[in-house]
């Protein structure tokens, strides 16, 4: 394809389709990280419980810096028990599924480096989890909150819980 240009230089480029641009001479925009990119804050579980009458459960976090807000999110009343039991070191007669999983963990070499906690939608949360091996690269997977905390809190090392600024932004503005 010719394009002319036009001004003082009147010559004929032989368009390489590697130009920048639109090919007028504009330079390509500088590609940086997207605006709406989130931002997360390191948490910690606070606890979990129940209010009766109730019929869910409900997961407190609290962020590790300043400002140290709070974030609690309605779970299953059978995730609650899980995670109390954790949060206690009380272990069940038999291997909950949270147990079993980490168990296949250790055998197949991979852990959980993260839990994202990433947003909500109607009432609901979201969130991810990603697992690494010594072998090989990262693995990000979407989850349940309480899943993803479950798998956290039974692993032999601290796995980082992070949560969405704007989640913590909605809860003070009272959405």
């Amino acid at each position: 394809m010719k394009v002319e240009m036009v001004g003082d230089e009147s010559e004929s480029l032989e368009d390489t389709g590697q130009g920048s641009g639109s090919g007028r001479g504009e330079p390509e925009p500088v590609l940086g990280p997207p605006e709406n990119l989130p931002m997360f804050r390191q948490a910690v579980v606070a606890g979990v419980g129940i209010t009766l009458p109730e019929t869910f459960g409900r997961l407190a976090f609290v962020e590790l810096d300043q400002p140290k807000r709070n974030l609690t999110i309605p779970i299953s009343i059978e995730q609650a028990g899980i995670i109390s039991g954790l949060l206690q070191g009380i272990k069940a007669p038999r291997p909950m599924m949270g147990d079993l999983f980490c168990e296949v963990m250790v055998a197949y070499d991979f852990s959980v480096a993260v839990v994202q906690i990433t947003g909500r939608e109607n009432g609901v949360y979201f969130a991810q989890i990603t697992f690494t091996s010594a072998s090989g690269r990262p693995k990000i997977f979407p989850c349940r909150p309480s899943d993803g905390v479950i798998l956290a809190l039974g692993q032999p090392l601290p796995v980082p819980i992070l949560i969405d600024e704007d989640l913590f932004d909605r809860v003070q503005a009272g959405a």
